[in-house]
């Protein structure tokens, strides 16, 4: 009996190492290209905001947050068997792609300062232009007097220009730099008309005052959808609020789904579910205009 146990022992573990060394290869570059994407990702984004991040700190700043949560994940859940290896690799998921979420949440922000900016500057330069200024004149009274984002993305443009290339390359450069529609029809109306000719400064004024309609028709939307994300936000954290609550008003009532593995992977199916929901919803009030 021990002889076949030993033996049994003995290809299982051969079986492993042979699968480990066959298939180590191939994890490793998997997981080296995701994390080589991932960092290539987040400089590019923190370059574009004008605030670089070194593939050092990006690598650092991705494993605390990784271990970290990870350990929050392995310390709530701790003493619960499997589950608390199915909450730390979960914990470990969502801090290894934290500082995505954060750096795009930053994005997002900057470009809708820059829309909202947008109108201002295109009436800017359409008022440069109709006092007898050219184009690249009045992007030098735009630089002075708008604050950022806007004057450091069309600082980017002079710099650009100072720097041997045209001013059309220049915007082109810069409309792939910033996904932003309103600014596509600006320089796009830019380049068709300095190739054939036509009155600038009407042009911006038409396109400022269509954002403008635009941003109203925006702002109605908002307005009805606020219900929807109240009503979300409250659903959301319903379930916790009653965690809390029955916590302190029938501890013994609530306390098996805290003590126990099957409570904890009730909680589990609760989150994925909470995530789920969260980006549905959010997906449903989302209208484009």
């Amino acid at each position: 009996m021990n002889s076949t146990l030993s033996l049994y022992f003995i290809l299982m573990f051969g079986f492993i190492m042979c699968a480990a060394y066959f298939f180590y290869p191939i994890l490793e570059k998997r997981v080296i290209h995701k994390l080589a994407s991932y960092v290539e990702y987040c400089q590019s984004v923190s370059y574009k905001m004008y605030e670089e991040m070194s593939r050092k700190n990006i690598i650092t700043t991705i494993v605390l947050l990784t271990l970290g949560f990870g350990a929050i994940g392995f310390w709530i859940t701790r003493g619960q068997g499997l589950v608390q290896y199915l909450f730390t690799f979960g914990f470990a998921f969502v801090g290894f792609h934290l500082l995505k979420i954060y750096l795009n949440f930053r994005w997002e922000k900057r470009l809708q300062k820059f829309d909202e900016q947008l109108v201002d500057a295109l009436t800017l330069l359409s008022n440069s232009l109709k006092s007898g200024l050219n184009l690249s004149q009045g992007i030098q009274v735009l630089i002075t007097e708008m604050h950022e984002p806007i004057s450091q993305e069309f600082g980017t443009v002079m710099s650009q220009e100072k720097l041997g290339r045209t001013l059309d390359e220049a915007f082109e450069t810069m409309m792939e730099r910033i996904p932003s529609e309103d600014l596509a029809i600006a320089i796009n109306s830019i380049l068709i008309l300095r190739e054939t000719g036509g009155d600038l400064s009407e042009t911006f004024q038409t396109i400022s005052e269509t954002i403008r309609q635009r941003r109203k028709i925006e702002g109605k939307i908002k307005s009805m959808t606020a219900q929807g994300k109240t009503q979300g936000a409250i659903l959301m954290l319903l379930p916790f609020a009653l965690i809390v609550a029955m916590y302190y008003l029938n501890p013994t009532y609530i306390m098996p789904l805290i003590k126990t593995e099957l409570g904890w992977v009730l909680i589990f199916v609760m989150l994925v579910f909470q995530a789920v929901g969260f980006f549905w919803m959010r997906k449903i009030i989302k209208i484009d205009v």
